[in-house]
């Protein structure tokens, strides 16, 4: 049994989740991934390297693992996870990147001659000059937490602040919904009623209907239909949110409660 509850968190700063860095022109994501809010609203608590930073060189041979974000954080210490946080409008609609929403900020470094890409014993393939595109503050992020212990989901409380992302921005808890179960359904759900997920390239196929709503590299961020029966839940609570439901696919609710079990 599997555990839910939606949470509403706002960015107290412009928030970056690199989606390209073509020409050192950097773009961002509108959304998080489901790892960066396990560790941020985990506080960290699991991670299996205690007072020792980042290898870089070890880093990258472990990213071409599939399950490399385990390699560094014991999930089942602490068996909670989340679906990805999607910025929102005020119907809890994904936010279009538009202006108000995004702005860009450049960037040069001062010490080196502009608009040099080289010296100063610095690589010619590191930019020194650019702009980086993030989410204005005060934006609304919408994400699911999901646990087979309902203590785990108890431990929000509005007001929370939390850390997250490269930059360290600072997002803060400003809603959570009642907690509920999560149950089998053969209801049809429209598209925008389906929670969006993280899945593999290849799993795509699962889905009868489906919109991807961002790419990268390692995964695609799905919300659609499956064919075989999925599971939901009605959440209320959110604020001032009204009442809604949300589906997730049956295959994706599996692995998590594998990865809560380790």
């Amino acid at each position: 049994m599997l555990y839910a509850r939606a949470l509403l968190l706002r960015n107290c700063g412009r928030f970056t989740h690199i989606s390209s860095d073509f020409g050192s022109q950097y773009r961002t994501h509108a959304f998080a991934s489901s790892e960066a809010l396990y560790a941020s609203l985990t506080r960290g608590v699991t991670w299996r390297h205690a007072n020792r930073f980042v290898d870089l060189k070890e880093d990258a041979k472990k990213s071409a693992s599939a399950d490399y974000f385990f390699c560094d954080y014991d999930v089942r210490e602490k068996p909670i996870w989340f679906t990805p946080g999607i910025f929102v409008d005020a119907e809890l609609r994904p936010l279009a990147k538009q202006r108000g929403v995004v702005d860009r900020s450049d960037f040069n470094v001062v010490d080196e001659g502009y608009p040099g890409t080289g010296g100063g014993g610095r690589a010619y393939f590191v930019p020194t000059y650019g702009n980086i595109e993030g989410i204005l503050p005060n934006h609304r992020l919408l994400a699911c937490a999901l646990s087979t212990q309902k203590g785990e989901l108890e431990g929000f409380v509005c007001g929370q602040t939390f850390l997250m992302g490269k930059k360290r921005t600072m997002f803060q808890l400003t809603d959570a919904s009642d907690i509920v179960e999560l149950c089998t359904t053969e209801d049809d759900f429209a598209i925008d009623e389906c929670q969006p997920v993280q899945v593999r390239l290849d799993e795509a196929g699962k889905f009868r209907e489906y919109e991807i709503l961002a790419g990268t590299a390692r995964y695609l961020l799905v919300r659609g239909r499956t064919s075989e029966a999925s599971l939901a839940a009605t959440f209320a609570g959110l604020g001032e949110a009204p009442e809604f439901r949300r589906s997730f696919p049956s295959f994706w609710v599996e692995r998590v409660e594998q990865v809560l079990r380790g």
